[in-house]
């Protein structure tokens, strides 16, 4: 900011010898010369003093001693005045007083005062409750005590505060002392802050000694305890002491949230990762911007009490801001057409997942928008086997959809993958189909779906070397099992019946499926993951299997 610069009251040399020349005409009575001064007599022929006197258009102040004043400040019937070096009454001016403590811890070395048209010192009233009582001096606002001295700094109760805790305590500031005009729109401020590394420790802008923007309103009070002030079309942040926010922010604590979450893992004890929590932060950019990320995306390294472990890994992730600021976490959102997910820390969700949804409040099934957690990938789903094996366990989950996989794009994309995908998983690229429309847009298919049979939006298909394999389905198309051929008719074979030749050799022998469950039927499928609907296919082993509308009919091992 550019400093004004006050002019101490200087008449010209014009006006000082007008005055001269007016003095030394007088008589007996009126103004005198005396001893290299200047005095004035009344009528009585007294000595006048402690009294103003006129000379031309200037007044003139005559001291205890009745000798003129000149370039000193005049008390006088509890107002202030100054007289220059010529002992011309001050108006309309600036005049810096050297301060008699100056050295004096927190003293200035000047005092600047403002004479008004009438000469007296702008001052605040003893009466005055406000922090501070305002004048306007060519366009500028600035406030003074009650002796007529310009505050500066960080004012309260019409005085300056010189304290540490000022910036906290105060909502004026002034400048310094040789500006003092009064704070509006940004201002960049040095503060100290002992309690600062409690607030985010290993941020640089958090160390004891910072320097920060804080913003004055047109009345001069700092804004303060705002998370979306609107400033030039974007949005700003400040704290209860006015500080302008940087990087995340939260006025949610632990307590308020963590007693009263809980979901299938137990209780956040520590709150992080407490969807309600997370959701309750904010991300203000550095202490140099400070601009609220809103309704957008932005990637950084998470807070401390955000997420503790990644933030001391330094491991970015992708957020999103919604309308009032606040990132979402645990949520399928729709962002510009496409579909994103969010883990309960808020950070976005990329690749291959498997999600638990929350229960529907009013009616039957499982959310589409909200996320109770995202399943261990670790245990869960780290090999194609696994991942079979946890399907099968879970099957019940994952038939009401309380279970849903989903495939996202990579860690710089996100967006939901939906139709024919190939997932990786322990270095093998698996085929998946997730669901192209409907309220279950992107979740894996589980179960039947144009004669190809899904576990969890994997493809169910036969090895290389068996060729084809048995599907063992229930009567509502749930897997029950999947072998080879010669496993499922170990398990659900009938003990296989002989067939000779006319010469009496063993010609072949032939099992049906007769030992399965009720309802349940057996299918063949192939390497492509296709079921065979009729005819005769055979697998790795030789064993010959006959297949009518999809199921089969009879197994055979020729010699």
């Amino acid at each position: 900011m550019r400093k004004q610069t006050k002019i101490a009251a200087l008449i010209s040399a014009a006006a000082v010898l007008s005055v001269g020349g007016a003095m030394t005409a007088f008589a007996a009575t009126g103004w005198q010369q005396e001893n290299g001064t200047w005095v004035y007599y009344n009528r009585n022929e007294e000595k006048v003093t402690e009294s103003w006197q006129k000379s031309g258009d200037y007044w003139f102040y005559l001291d205890d001693n009745g000798e003129m004043a000149t370039d000193s400040i005049i008390d006088d019937n509890d107002n202030t005045y100054y007289v220059d070096i010529n002992g011309v009454m001050v108006t309309n001016r600036w005049v810096a007083v050297d301060n008699e403590n100056a050295g004096d811890e927190n003293e200035p070395n000047q005092w600047w005062y403002y004479f008004g048209a009438n000469g007296k010192a702008y001052k605040r009233s003893d009466s005055a409750v406000s922090d501070v009582s305002l004048k306007t001096i060519n366009g500028k606002k600035y406030t003074f005590n009650t002796d007529g001295k310009m505050q500066y700094g960080w004012v309260k109760d019409g005085e300056t505060q010189h304290d540490e805790n000022a910036w906290q305590d105060a909502d004026y500031y002034f400048g310094d002392e040789n500006d003092g005009s009064m704070a509006e729109g940004w201002r960049e401020i040095a503060i100290t802050d002992d309690q600062a590394a409690d607030l985010q420790p290993g941020d640089n802008y958090w160390e004891v000694d910072q320097t920060r923007w804080f913003y004055f309103k047109a009345s001069g009070k700092k804004e303060k305890n705002q998370t979306g002030k609107t400033i030039n079309g974007r949005k700003y942040g400040f704290d209860e002491y006015g500080r302008m926010n940087a990087g995340w922010f939260t006025g949610a604590t632990l307590s308020n949230t963590v007693a009263t979450y809980s979901n299938t893992t137990g209780t956040y004890s520590d709150g992080q990762g407490n969807p309600d929590y997370s959701g309750s932060f904010m991300y203000f950019s550095t202490p140099e911007d400070g601009a609220r990320s809103t309704k957008g995306w932005f990637k950084v390294t998470p807070g401390y009490y955000l997420n503790k472990s990644k933030y001391e890994d330094g491991a970015d992730a992708w957020y999103y801001s919604d309308g009032s600021g606040k990132i979402v976490a645990n949520q399928i959102k729709t962002i510009n057409g496409k579909k994103y997910a969010f883990d309960n820390y808020g950070r976005m969700i990329s690749g291959f997942v498997v999600l638990q949804m929350e229960a529907n409040t009013v009616g039957a099934g499982y959310s589409t928008k909200n996320i109770v957690q995202k399943v261990d990938s670790d245990s869960a789903y780290d090999t194609s086997d696994n991942y079979v094996k946890f399907v099968k366990a879970n099957d019940g989950m994952f038939s009401t959809g309380e279970l849903k996989s989903y495939f996202f794009g990579g860690s710089d994309d996100g967006s939901m993958k939906t139709g024919k995908q190939s997932v990786e998983m322990d270095g093998e690229k698996l085929t998946f189909e997730f669901e192209k429309n409907g309220s279950a847009k992107g979740a894996g298919v589980n179960g039947m779906s144009d004669h190809r049979f899904y576990v969890g939006g994997k493809l169910t298909t036969a090895d290389s070397d068996s060729k084809i394999e048995v599907v063992i389905l229930d009567g509502d198309n749930k897997l029950i099992a999947k072998s080879s051929v010669e496993d499922a008719l170990r398990i659900y074979g009938n003990g296989g019946t002989a067939h000779y030749k006319s010469n009496g050799d063993l010609d072949y022998t032939e099992w049906k499926f007769t030992n399965l469950p009720t309802r349940a039927k057996a299918y063949i499928v192939n390497t492509t993951g296709a079921m065979v609907k009729s005819g005769t296919k055979k697998d790795g082993d030789d064993y010959k299997v006959k297949t009518s509308n999809y199921t089969v009919d009879w197994v055979r091992l020729e010699e």
